[in-house]
């Protein structure tokens, strides 16, 4: 790919910004269904750019937050640097050619995108990787080549927003000091902050090791992007997150530099990025600049400090790590369908491990406000083998669809016992973190002699 174009570089990478972090806010939308394949061309950013500098001036003052584009037909636009996958029409491709699902994985091009300022230029051939803290013996810098020669491990994982489906919890009404409508003030994503890809690089514990870790308590990432924002103690701040070495020490903690075999894209961390496996998206560290490892508990920063679970039915504050049980129906409720036999289609994932039973059942509106069973509870047909922290493919029949409004749900359950709860019994949050309700969706049947 051509260079980057390079911009005015106002701060040094170098230079200790106070942190934020990246996820207790994220954007709403539908999970849908199969994509659009193809003739309007491939938006995927392969290959890594070369612009010159590490750093430009902070990236939050810029206009957009977001590099590549993210046409209509792929994505819903939440807010500046919040881009929700869009999984289109059920079986038939938005644009031309021949329908096309996407498969277990999702091209990079079409994942999800949450950036809170726009990605630094950062030249790979300068870039360095910088080890630090108290349990490093010997602190040094590593280069993209000294990272590269390291053994290379490739995972399938599951990359799930820690706000995916905020937009499902109750607003609340106003109350509290300032007499705000809770959650208040970040993106209401629905069911499309999530995706699967590919991820290759080495092992974070490698990395540690190389420095010459020694028994190290807490490890803090740090990415290059600087985010202005008013609402923070300070001007300017690097998005970080703290983590436990239990955590970071684990193989499939890995320092990601390709996504479905090509260089990371610049909105997914370019040069390198943090996955963490099973944990929620917020903790996967984007532009990765320095790595701080400690034999003493470090505090988190800002945004970190936010992204805990707080509210009436957390007298005191929890953090969450391991992403919670989902699922959802891959359908647009915006099209609607033919009666006779429909074969429901969705997908699966948990932070807790392997995917072990989906159920899907369907209700139909009788009458405003009266629900009543179409298809109770019923297994879906698991179409992809299920594997830790990745997700399943799954369908259902449905058969004989008559005229009418339904609500359809699915249920999943992982491997480690955790079912997804009903709505009502999911608690509320102020940071509307972790929604995993088997939320209803909506589908419609009409006949097709009543199409316009």
């Amino acid at each position: 790919m051509a260079a980057h174009p390079p911009r005015d570089q106002n701060e040094d990478a170098s230079d200790r910004v106070e942190e934020l972090s990246s996820e207790a806010a994220c954007s709403r939308r539908w999970f849908l269904m199969y994509s659009a394949a193809g003739a309007a061309g491939s938006f995927l950013i392969s290959g890594g750019p070369a612009g010159a500098g590490t750093v430009v001036q902070p990236s939050s003052e810029r206009t957009d937050f977001v590099v590549q584009p993210t046409p209509s037909w792929y994505f819903i636009h939440r807010e500046n640097g919040s881009e929700e996958m869009k999984w289109g029409p059920v079986g038939r491709s938005v644009l031309h050619g021949p329908p096309q699902e996407y498969g277990d994985t999702i091209p990079s091009d079409r994942f999800y995108i949450h950036n809170r300022a726009r990605p630094p230029d950062i030249d790979r051939r300068t870039w360095r990787l910088k080890l630090t803290g108290d349990a490093i013996a010997r602190p040094r810098s590593f280069t993209y080549e000294d990272l590269l020669a390291l053994p290379q491990v490739t995972l399938r994982r599951t990359l799930d927003c820690g706000a995916n489906c905020a937009a499902f919890f109750p607003k609340l009404p106003p109350s509290g000091p300032d007499n705000r409508w809770l959650p208040v003030g970040y993106t209401q994503w629905h069911f499309g902050a999530v995706g699967a890809a590919e991820w290759t690089g080495v092992r974070a514990k490698d990395v540690l090791a190389a420095a010459g870790a020694d028994h190290p308590v807490d490890v803090k990432f740090t990415g290059l992007d600087t985010i202005s924002d008013p609402g923070y103690p300070v001007a300017k701040v690097h998005y970080s997150q703290v983590i436990s070495a239990d955590k970071v020490l684990k193989d499939d903690t890995l320092l990601v530099y390709r996504m479905n075999g090509s260089d990371l894209p610049i909105d997914h961390g370019y040069p390198m990025r943090l996955l963490v496996s099973g944990w929620g998206g917020n903790t996967m560290v984007k532009w990765l600049g320095e790595i701080e490892a400690s034999k003493q508990p470090i505090p988190a920063a800002y945004p970190q400090k936010n992204q805990v679970l707080t509210g009436p039915a957390y007298p005191n504050p929890i953090r969450p790590t391991v992403g919670r049980v989902r699922s959802a129906i891959e359908h647009n409720p915006e099209i609607t369908l033919i009666p006779g036999d429909i074969t429901l289609h969705g997908r699966a994932w948990s932070g807790a491990g392997a995917i072990d039973r989906v159920d899907v059942a369907v209700e139909k509106l009788v009458r405003p406000g009266r629900w009543v069973s179409e298809m109770p509870w019923r297994a879906a047909k698991l179409l992809t083998t299920p594997e830790p922290y990745m997700w399943v493919r799954f369908e259902v029949p449905w058969q004989g669809v008559k005229p009418g409004q339904y609500r359809v749900m699915s249920r999943a359950k992982d491997k480690a016992g955790n079912v997804q709860p009903r709505p009502e019994d999911v608690a509320w949050n102020q940071h509307g973190l972790g929604y995993n309700g088997h939320f209803p969706l909506d589908v419609i049947v009409v006949p097709a002699s009543d199409m316009p």
